[in-house]
């Protein structure tokens, strides 16, 4: 999973001393305020919470579990043997390749002051100081025989170009020196900006500290994937503290010693139960959980497949005693390769267990109702709420659960779903709706650290998820007419594209008649709830058997009719993008109109002679987000990983934003280099060129229109 500050504005992160406690949910098996039938009452009553806290303990006490690893296959094969010995119709189990990077341990030692240890590891998918690439041996190292690098560490602040400039001098190079950087996702995107910024200076290695303002969680050392081509190292903000300290002094040196191997053919595993449905087998609900972790991952994310292992339990076992009666088809998935394993070299390279049950499954994505992802079931709430991710068009449906379970004052939600759980494959590229469970506020100073133990969890939180679960499942499944609102993601898209219309004036008919679409699309999906309405009535007033029937039959064409219409309507209206490539979803033509406004502005304060005000606007870009604190050197290799899509899930429906380059403008208004008359003449190129903004914002407009009128045609078909 992963997160950026951007969503955690304005909370207040706490750091939790001692867990596992209730900090304010009800308690489990009191008389919270619930709203449920009879049934929905017995069915929670079923759950074992016990049962699912000593599966998450277990799955705790496997340790790291990383993609395509031994650890991970025998995760795997433990919940492959529990899923194999509940009452389930069938159990799944499919391989696909991934790359897989083994740490064989990492040591960090401070030499020259006593040969202190710093506790350390080497970060997801870079090489270390040694070992083997692909079979063939690389050595990074100075010392014996290049497995051990012994340099001086060197304090570049946040990675910056300038803090580089700063700390090498007028040779503009560290000389072979280690670089210890801040990492801060707000300043830098993703660490691989300020690791290549090592690189390029010289630097023998590239150390890194903290996560960003707010969640520098003092003993934390950090792990997630990061694009170097020298060895990344992690170590904790306390750590670096002591070196700074030392530093002070006079040069500190370290030795490095550490082995990584990259195998690009190694094997993952997804898992699947699968409770077959009595009457709409063709129709599914997913429940799933991922299985890989960086270090042990008991919230993210072990908590995720111990639910989701009790989910199929419960289910599977009251299906056997007769007490429950499934009508579609029940999927309980625990995929790898979350956290990373997509090809070397490739910036989409995580998701890769649930992109592949995707894939493999057109069946269930052809049927797909509703995918209940659990990400994080267990850390305990701290301060203000956790929250949930969802699709807009099972917004309702959603917090109907919520309120009817008594969680309002715990639990809040935002949309549609993001890129960075698995959330995404089943909803942005399966073209599904879904919904994503939990992240708990002030769980980020923990996230991805050696300190995600059993020990932070609360038994508390996972109960509420179990039952948040439990209930939409069971809602979902025996549903007369599928719980899916698509006037609301149209409301959501027409807010969006509306607002964007103004942005680039010149496309404002092409707009208008996206809008128009948008608009027959959406009287549809309004009469498709009052068509839902009239069956649930028909439905409940049914005296016989054959009016019942009667009643189903309309249901199950007015479900086939929304879901299709939902599996055009939801990949083309999504587009992924942002700061850093694809980990922000929105409107599909977003990025492209609000960089547009961005060099309209820089254009018109140079129409003026500004290049001050032009080089201000410009950093609204979204690449400059990130590329106004680089060199231009390392700007052009992240900015080519970012842009390289063809490989993985990056480009499917042709939802990746493309970025613009204006990174050269920006510089040489800055240092005086670039004319304003230069500078005029590439932005106008940029702006209104035949590969420019302009193009590209008509291209995405004329796609959503498009598609928003083939969305309509399954609902025109059912309903006129």
């Amino acid at each position: 999973m992963r997160r950026m500050m951007s969503l955690c504005l304005g909370m207040m992160f706490v750091i939790v001393l001692a867990m596992p406690v209730c900090y304010g949910l009800p308690a489990i098996g009191t008389n919270k305020p619930l709203n449920l039938t009879a049934d929905e009452q017995a069915i929670i009553a079923k759950l074992d919470y016990g049962h699912a806290w000593d599966q998450l303990e277990y799955l705790s006490s496997l340790g790291e579990k990383t993609s395509g690893s031994p650890e991970e296959r025998a995760a795997q094969q433990y919940v492959f043997d529990q899923l194999s010995d509940m009452p389930v119709d069938e159990v799944l189990w499919e391989e696909y390749r991934v790359a897989n990077w083994d740490h064989l341990g990492t040591t960090v030692k401070i030499v020259s002051n006593g040969d202190e240890d710093v506790p350390a590891t080497t970060y997801g998918d870079a090489q270390s100081v040694w070992g083997y690439d692909n079979g063939v041996a690389y050595f990074h190292g100075n010392e014996e025989d290049g497995t051990v690098l012994v340099a001086e560490v060197v304090d570049v602040g946040y990675g910056t170009h300038a803090d580089f400039d700063e700390a090498c001098g007028p040779d503009h190079s560290l000389g072979g020196a280690i670089a210890l950087v801040h990492r801060d996702d707000n300043t830098q995107g993703w660490p691989n900006v300020p690791a290549e910024e090592a690189a390029l200076h010289g630097a023998s290695a590239v150390m890194f500290y903290g996560y960003f303002e707010g969640a520098d969680n003092p003993e934390g050392i950090k792990q997630d994937s990061v694009f170097s081509r020298i060895p990344a190292i992690s170590i904790s903000p306390n750590s670096a503290a002591r070196l700074q300290e030392l530093m002070v002094e006079g040069p500190v040196t370290l030795e490095i010693s550490g082995r990584t191997d990259f195998d690009p053919d190694a094997r993952s595993v997804n898992v699947a139960a699968v409770l077959e449905g009595t009457e709409r087998a063709d129709e599914y609900i997913v429940i799933s959980g991922h299985i890989d972790t960086w270090w042990s991952g008991s919230f993210d994310d072990c908590s995720s497949v111990a639910i989701m292992l009790e989910m199929a339990r419960m289910f599977s076992e009251a299906r056997a005693s007769g007490d429950y009666v499934n009508e579609r088809t029940l999927v309980f998935c625990s995929v790898g390769s979350e956290e990373s394993g997509g090809p070397d070299g490739t910036w989409f390279n995580w998701l890769v267990g649930s992109y592949e049950f995707v894939c493999e499954h057109p069946d269930i994505m052809d049927g797909l109702v509703l995918e209940l992802n659990i990400d994080g079931g267990s850390f305990p709430k701290v301060d203000g709420k956790v929250w949930l991710e969802i699709s807009c068009e099972v917004d309702a449906f959603v917090w109907s659960a919520i309120a009817d379970l008594g969680y309002l004052n715990v639990v809040n939600c935002y949309m549609p779903v993001w890129t960075w759980t698995d959330a995404w494959s089943f909803a942005g590229k399966g073209g599904g709706s879904a919904v994503e469970m939990v992240w708990g506020t002030g769980f980020d100073p923990y996230y991805h650290t050696q300190l995600d133990t059993i020990e932070l969890q609360s038994e508390d939180m996972v109960g509420m998820v179990m039952e948040l679960t439990a209930l939409m499942a069971y809602r979902s499944v025996n549903a007369l007419v599928v719980p899916i609102d698509l006037v609301s993601v149209c409301d959501w898209a027409q807010q969006r594209l509306s607002s964007e219309k103004p942005m680039v004036p010149s496309q404002r008919e092409n707009v208008d008649q996206a809008l128009l679409a948008l608009r027959d699309f959406e009287a549809l999906a309004a009469s498709a709830n009052a068509r839902a309405d009239e069956v649930e009535a028909a439905y409940s007033a049914a005296k016989s058997p054959s009016q019942k029937a009667s009643a189903k039959a309309m249901a199950d064409e007015l479900n086939r009719a929304i879901i299709d219409a939902r599996r055009i309507f939801i990949p083309w209206t999504m587009g992924e993008g942002g700061m850093m490539a694809s980990w922000e979803p929105m409107l599909r033509p977003h990025q492209h109109a609000t960089d547009h406004s961005a060099v309209v502005a820089a254009v018109s304060a140079l129409g003026v002679g500004d290049g001050a005000a032009a080089a201000s606007a410009l950093e609204a870009v979204r690449s400059m987000e990130w590329g106004m604190y680089c060199s231009r050197e390392a700007y052009v290799v992240v900015l080519s990983q970012m842009m390289d899509c063809e490989m993985y899930w990056g480009d499917d429906f042709d939802q990746a934003q493309d970025y613009v380059d204006i990174q050269g403008v920006y510089l040489g208004l800055m240092d005086g280099s670039m004319s304003v008359e230069d500078a005029l003449a590439y932005l106008e190129e940029v702006r209104g060129g035949p590969d420019g903004l302009e193009a590209w914002f008509m291209e995405d407009v004329l796609t959503l229109e498009r598609e928003w009128r083939n969305a309509a045609v399954p609902l025109y078909d059912l309903i006129g």
